[in-house]
């Protein structure tokens, strides 16, 4: 009975990390130790781990891509080279076969990630034509005993980026062709099943296929208009579904309605129990689903960003044997097990460096590179239990040459490599694995990182120092209180792995972010103390011929810093924003012994009507404070209890702005008439300071007016006080002074006529000022409105706020 497939690959990955990391040597022999122990310093032995023993080595012809897709499993190891397929026997490492291209065909353009359970491997072939351009359009199935082309046929241009275009199950090869449309064909001789999901000219799918299922986002535009040649908007046509298909079967196991904008799926990440990789509102998350479609939970963090990699592939994962989970993130040095059925950790472990490749007989595989008795960085393969994360070692790798590139692959028996050797040779390089997953001693070898990234240093540390796994997970520490103020917090939403809280689609063009950074900076290289390498890096922030200070962050965003009062050993901030809240900013640096916090706050929402999804400028500042001082609070800093909660706003003579849309209703009937109003004070909270409303209708050419109002209150980050800041809300970029009006008030026109029609339109902005009341008007109107028309109708608009605070 043939053995079923198990294949893995990292080809590009592995390429750049290990080309760049090995670059002399060859692999050569190992075998296994014995002894016992686990992380503790302790019961490390001192020796170095054994070379792994070659089973064989076979030449193949070199190649200018050393990666791709390997298959492995029914007794051969089959690689693409160009156009070419050839297969070696997994055993021996003779040459199996070549795959003689069908009729038609001039070669291999693409392969499934896998083969199917009988043998069948799903390939997509380059399509001949003369005097054309060669397409990558026939699809087909060959066999891996003899390397025979079972059945071929043309299906159509495949998609050709992200996720694999072709999948092959026991039932059914599926292929993914331009603008996602998806057919199937029977796995065994290519009978259509028929399509799955038609191409659409918007190109707004999402589609997923793995063997067993088929997973789809429909978007179908329907009769949405372009609005411009080849744009079609997002938001526009009928309801979008999330659907999962299951080997042939024509009909879903289950279809969800999902929104159009923000929603959408990237992988199938495992199929028993189902896991999906998702965006919900922009929010990029792991989630199981019940057998209705329903998501049932999320496992592990919100992700930094989508992923159109295969699932477990980027060294970071996830990877998934039966109800056991493992990934690890950015800026976090430990691996984390799930529990799928519970969706808690199951275990949490120091990597030491390594990086996994991918699951062998129920362990992670994983590659760390350790120092040499010479010196020289040494990969070591090790594993790691999946559900109790013990940690196993395999064997050192050794590689000679000097354009080394490595692709790895692996069956049940064998870990297979690619060797490029001196004068152009190239060839595959096969090690036993022990089925035992390796033994169990762990070494002392120190480890080396990856990528050329700082060592952590061993000496020059002193007392209250913190080390950069120590401070790896603080900026999850930022509170329900700095998120909700800034208006990104979701009740049961996993902290985001990158520590970047954003909000982008509820609703679209309303956006808030809030950016986290913690660094610990090492001791210097002649001995200069942590903490004095920290000093530096915060005083070098914002000094034009400096870095990035060290922690990655951009110094130029700190010039004209003011500084910060109560936070830290020391620390400085800046703050910027309109007066109408269209966007405002603030960004924070902080230092405590030798470590330095960055954050960074920020809010836009370009059009009126959404004013009120962003909150204004002083909240922005208070929310950006209190997440600085949540994390000093995680990192040991004496911070009070006041410092940790949102302060009330002070100064100015006018601390509350009355609400407008009842108060303007008849002069908004005048203006706008047959618009309703839509009251724009801030949701999340204003603290009173806020308010304002629109009024417009969907018609295009229909008057509209917008009012804004404004109590400013002193700035809780720059020190700047709210006769200041309203000050500066009006400038001669304001337009023309209009006296008669408040302390000052200026007003800018603005007016265009459309081509086609002739059509005039006219915009007048009015800005006053009256203390720390800053009131804007604007009002827009089509037909040829006489200027002077529209100054007195903004003029009467504004004293009419005003008569609120006389």
């Amino acid at each position: 009975m043939a053995r079923r497939a198990r294949t893995r690959v990292r080809g590009g990955t592995a390429t750049a990390v290990l080309c760049a990391l090995l670059v002399a040597g060859a692999c050569t022999g190992g075998g296994d130790g014995d002894g016992d122990g686990d992380r503790d310093k302790g019961s490390r032995s001192t020796a170095q781990p054994e070379k792994l023993r070659k089973a064989w080595e076979t030449s193949i012809a070199p190649s200018d891509d050393a990666g791709g897709t390997v298959w492995t499993g029914h007794g051969v190891l089959v690689r693409q080279d160009g156009g070419q397929l050839r297969a070696y026997d997994a055993r021996s490492g003779e040459k199996r076969w070549t795959l003689k291209a069908p009729e038609g065909t001039s070669g291999v353009c693409g392969m499934s990630e896998k083969p199917n359970g009988a043998g069948l491997g799903g390939l997509f072939f380059t399509e001949r034509k003369r005097g054309g351009q060669d397409r990558c359009s026939y699809a087909g199935a060959v066999d891996l005993a003899d390397g025979k082309v079972r059945w071929a046929k043309r299906v159509g241009p495949r998609k050709g980026s992200g996720a694999p275009d072709i999948s092959i199950g026991d039932e059914a090869l599926t292929v993914t062709l331009e603008c996602y449309g998806v057919k199937q064909f029977r796995a065994r001789d290519g009978k259509s099943l028929g399509t799955r999901l038609k191409s659409d000219k918007a190109c707004a799918h999402d589609v997923d296929h793995n063997g067993r299922h088929l997973a789809v986002r429909e978007a179908p535009v329907g009769k949405a208009k372009e609005r411009v040649p080849g744009w079609i908007p997002a938001a526009e046509g009928p309801p979008a579904h999330f659907a999962l298909y299951e080997g042939a079967d024509p009909e879903p196991v289950w279809r969800t309605k999902v929104d159009r904008v923000g929603d959408h799926l990237f992988r199938i990440v495992s199929d028993d129990p189902l896991v999906l990789s998702v965006s919900e509102e922009g929010h990029n998350l792991l989630r199981t689903y019940g057998p209705d479609g329903e998501p049932v939970r999320t496992i592990g963090k919100e992700l930094g960003g989508p992923s159109s990699a295969p699932a477990g592939d980027g060294w970071s994962g996830p990877y998934v044997r039966g109800n056991t989970l493992v990934k690890s993130y950015d800026r976090d040095p430990a691996l984390y097990a799930y529990d799928l059925r519970t969706g808690k950790v199951r275990w949490k472990k120091h990597k030491d460096g390594a990086r996994v490749l991918g699951v062998h007989r129920g362990r992670l595989l994983a590659l760390r590179q350790t120092k040499s008795p010479k010196g020289m960085p040494v990969p070591v393969l090790v594993t790691f239990g999946m559900r109790d994360g013990a940690e196993r070692t395999v064997g050192r790798i050794t590689e000679t040459g000097v354009h080394t590139r490595l692709w790895v692959a692996w069956d049940d028996d064998r870990i297979y490599l690619h060797r490029a050797g001196r004068a152009g040779k190239a060839s595959i390089v096969a090690y036993p694995l022990p089925r035992s997953g390796g033994e169990k001693r762990r070494y002392a070898a120190e480890p080396v990182p990856w990528d050329g990234a700082t060592p952590l240093r061993k000496r020059g540390w002193r007392e209250g120092d913190l080390r950069p796994d120590e401070v790896a997970t603080a900026c999850e520490a930022v509170s329900p209180t700095a998120r909700k103020a800034l208006r990104v917090y979701r009740k049961g939403m996993p902290p985001p792995e990158d520590c970047s809280w954003e909000e982008r689609y509820a609703p679209s063009h309303a956006e808030r972010r809030l950016d986290v950074t913690v660094t610990a900076h090492q001791p210097g290289g002649d001995g200069e103390p942590a903490v004095s390498v920290a000093r530096k890096a915060f005083r070098s922030a914002g000094e034009e011929k400096n870095g990035d200070g060290g922690d990655g962050g951009d110094d130029g965003a700190f010039a004209g810093a003011h500084r910060l009062k109560g936070l830290g050993d020391e620390a400085k901030s800046l703050a910027h924003g309109s007066v109408r809240d269209s966007a405002s900013g603030a960004r924070i640096l902080v230092r405590h012994r030798n470590v330095t916090v960055r954050v960074t706050a920020r809010t836009e929402a370009l059009e009126d009507g959404l004013r009120g999804e962003v909150p204004p400028r002083h909240r922005v500042e208070a929310a950006a404070r209190v997440a600085a001082a949540d994390v000093l609070k995680r990192l040991g800093a004496d911070v009070p209890g006041s410092a940790r909660r949102l302060a009330d706003p002070a100064g100015g003579g006018t601390s509350e702005a009355e609400p407008v849309c009842a108060r303007l209703r008849s002069e908004a009937a005048r203006l706008a008439p047959g618009a309703e109003a839509l009251d724009t004070t801030p949701k999340g909270g204003a603290d009173g300071r806020v308010t304002g409303c629109v009024w417009e209708s969907g018609d295009d050419l229909s008057p509209s007016l917008s009012v804004r109002v404004k109590a400013v209150p002193d700035s809780p980050l720059t020190g700047e006080s709210a006769a200041e800041l309203a000050g500066d809300a009006v400038t001669p970029e304001d337009g023309a002074e209009m006296r008669g009006l408040g302390d000052e008030a200026r007003i800018e026109r603005d007016s265009f006529t459309f081509r086609r029609t002739g059509n005039m339109n006219r915009r007048h902005t009015l800005t006053v000022r009256e203390g720390n009341l800053v009131v804007t008007v604007e009002h827009q109107r089509w037909h040829h409105p006489p200027k002077s028309r529209l100054d007195t109708d903004v003029r009467r608009v504004a004293r009419r706020v005003l008569s609120a605070y006389e």
